[in-house]
């Protein structure tokens, strides 16, 4: 009888147990980083909005804050101005305003990390040739770290590929510099950046590493990755502005940017990585870049989340969190796609 009421038991527990391991299949084991983080518009700091004119007031501090919160933002990348043609950042970014906002964020939302976004546009105001410009480049960004007390900064350096009449517009012909060369001038501000605020967070933004993306942007290949991830903390790869019109080609190219991540966690454990999806819509000359159709956000998170999967045989985290360009063109109808498409847990 005891052996009987035993062997009960012992059946109920196994039963319970198969039960409890259907459940947690049927939940997906796979982790989906909550790291995450978004671009947002210099008003904070300039204490008005530069197109209109418009006060920030304290309402829109607050509803900035709510936005965080709602959507598991974890990194604020607060425009700071394009560092300008001598190297120097705008004074609006060292701004008491721009401190008051800090502030301000630092105490409604401590958990969020507030990263100055600086950077520019190679041969527009960017001269990562010359010596001088680098070093008041450099100096400000220290100057600025100090002074707001931020952990740190967001650096997203840009060199736009000529060919594109709408783009190549604005660019100086005099200031045409190597193509081949540019990863190394990036990597090398990087690494002086590293040196003049050791101890700082880092963060930085590249194009994706796969083969088949056609954006308007210089790729960075995975051996100039490989020397950048030395000097960063954190790394966002863009995936819109793919310049595919193909869903199928869409998701293996999100596949192989997974699969190039997962290579280079593996080699640089520490750095966060980080998928940028777009939220806005494009000027008109530039929609061949972006089909918002297969660049959706319930598209582009979930074809990241088939991309984990296909990558991840051990259920592992692979992305620590989603980027998003940007806070002033994302409606709250995309926060809700946002939300169900990454942050709810699936059933």
């Amino acid at each position: 009888m005891i052996h009987h009421t035993g062997f009960i038991i012992w059946s109920s527990i196994s039963i319970l147990c198969i039960s409890l391991s259907s459940c947690i299949h049927q939940m997906d084991p796979i982790q989906y980083g909550q790291e995450n983080a978004i671009w947002i518009q210099s008003k904070f700091f300039r204490g008005f909005a530069p197109t209109t004119g418009d006060t920030v007031s304290l309402k829109e501090l607050s509803n900035l804050v709510s936005t965080l919160k709602n959507n598991n933002i974890k990194y604020a990348y607060i425009f700071s101005g394009p560092y300008g043609t001598d190297g120097h950042l705008p004074e609006y970014a060292f701004s008491a305003t721009a401190r008051r906002s800090v502030d301000f964020l630092n105490k409604n939302i401590p958990e969020v990390m507030v990263l100055p976004w600086v950077g520019g546009v190679q041969d527009r105001t960017v001269k990562l040739w010359d010596s001088t410009w680098c070093n008041n480049a450099l100096q400000d960004s220290k100057r600025l770290v100090e002074l707001l007390g931020v952990a740190g900064l967001h650096v997203d350096f840009e060199y736009i590929l000529r060919g594109e009449p709408f783009l190549d517009k604005d660019l100086k012909p005099e200031m045409v510099y190597g193509l081949r060369d540019y990863g190394k001038k990036v990597n090398n501000f990087h690494r002086k950046l590293r040196e003049i605020i050791p101890g700082t967070f880092i963060s930085s933004v590249v194009a994706s590493t796969s083969s088949g993306t056609k954006p308007w942007k210089r790729k960075t290949s995975m051996a100039e990755l490989r020397e950048l991830l030395r000097y960063v903390d954190q790394i966002s790869f863009l995936f819109y502005d793919t310049g595919i019109d193909n869903r199928r080609v869409f998701e293996s190219n999100c596949r192989e940017l997974i699969s190039d991540i997962r290579i280079l966690s593996s080699e640089y454990p520490k750095v966060q990585y980080l998928v940028g999806i777009g939220t806005f819509v494009n000027d008109p000359h530039l929609y061949k870049y972006r089909n918002l159709e297969i660049e959706s956000i319930p598209n582009t998170l979930k074809t990241i989340k088939t991309s984990i999967r296909y990558n991840n045989p051990s259920n592992s985290p692979v992305i620590d969190g989603i980027a998003i360009y940007c806070e002033w063109a994302t409606t709250k109808y995309q926060w809700g796609q946002f939300y169900e498409n990454w942050i709810m847990k699936e059933k």
